[in-house]
């Protein structure tokens, strides 16, 4: 399902497009092979950073781009909006894209994800993740520039296919998912709780698999496919119809991508909004702290300045 046009210049512009035909994730040895014939979009470092040094042709979306506001910060963007943004860095629907992010953490994969998983919704078809992020590409002594690349900007018509997305209507109505909470364990425990978050809590009757068990620790390196799937199989994630969410829809979107476009588990979808919708819209959930508990975990976060 086509789900995006442009709306000038299709033609020539489709034309000239490279076709590199990407896999799910390629190491920097792997963009420095396809350099020439994908395009790069780095998403995580500070504008200030990206000016001064950034990988040779590539352009900068910031992550909040592809987020929604910050009283619900997992909420869809607007198209309009994204189109807009697209469009500005010349992005078409079958430009190989390779998503760079951060490569401080882990949780920095997550942000590659989840603007993985928006591309692909509103038709993007030839994505990737660069493993690792910027601080291997780095490390590796890959070439950096401070020139912005020569862009020739689009005028883009998104629309949302909803085949990857599980929305607070459909999980309420939907009791066959499998709910799967991505979330570190004092989240799932009801320990802790994102700050735009009413309260500690779960999604009634879900599982748990935290997203950084695909990692090694400390790194940002997602393990080897093989690896991987095997981490899949041994703890039964491979499931289909699951729904993947987390806080905000972040690290969610690892575990999204793991199922999804790694293991090819079918149905695999994300709840982007994730516990901060559901909590503030006082939908009922489990692991859920008692009134002293939830003051006494409020006041020990205010008082070592930990609130999440």
């Amino acid at each position: 399902m086509k789900t995006i046009k442009t709306l000038a210049a299709v033609a020539t512009l489709t034309a000239t497009s490279a076709w590199a035909d990407l896999a799910p994730v390629i190491s920097v040895d792997e963009l420095a092979e396809l350099r020439d014939s994908v395009k790069v979009l780095e998403i995580q470092r500070t504008p200030e950073d990206v000016a001064k040094a950034r990988i040779d042709g590539a352009v900068y979306l910031p992550y909040g781009t592809f987020r929604g506001p910050k009283n619900n910060p997992g909420a869809l963007p607007k198209l309009t909006e994204l189109a807009q943004a697209l469009g500005s860095k010349g992005l078409l629907a079958d430009d190989p894209i390779v998503i760079v992010h951060a490569g401080e953490t882990s949780t920095d994969f997550g942000a590659a994800a989840r603007v993985y998983w928006t591309l692909k919704s509103v038709g993007y078809d030839d994505l990737s993740i660069l493993n690792g992020g910027y601080k291997s590409y780095v490390a590796a002594k890959q070439p950096i520039t401070a020139d912005a690349p020569a862009v020739s900007p689009v005028a883009l018509e998104l629309s949302f296919n909803d085949q990857w997305y599980a929305s607070t209507a459909a999980i309420e109505s939907d009791s066959t998912a499998r709910l799967l909470d991505s979330r570190l364990d004092a989240f799932y425990q009801g320990k802790a709780w994102h700050g735009a978050a009413k309260r500690p809590g779960i999604l009634p009757g879900a599982d748990h698999f935290a997203f950084d068990a695909f990692f090694d620790k400390d790194s940002a390196l997602l393990k080897s496919a093989d690896a991987v799937r095997g981490i899949v199989e041994s703890n039964g994630l491979s499931v289909a119809n699951t729904v993947s969410y987390c806080n905000t829809g972040h690290w969610a979107a690892t575990n999204w991508f793991v199922l999804s476009e790694l293991a090819e588990v079918d149905q695999v979808k994300l709840y982007a909004e994730s516990m901060v919708e559901w909590s503030n819209l006082d939908k009922p959930m489990d692991n859920v702290p008692g009134a002293l508990e939830f003051a006494w975990l409020k006041t020990r976060n205010f008082v070592k300045g930990l609130a999440n």
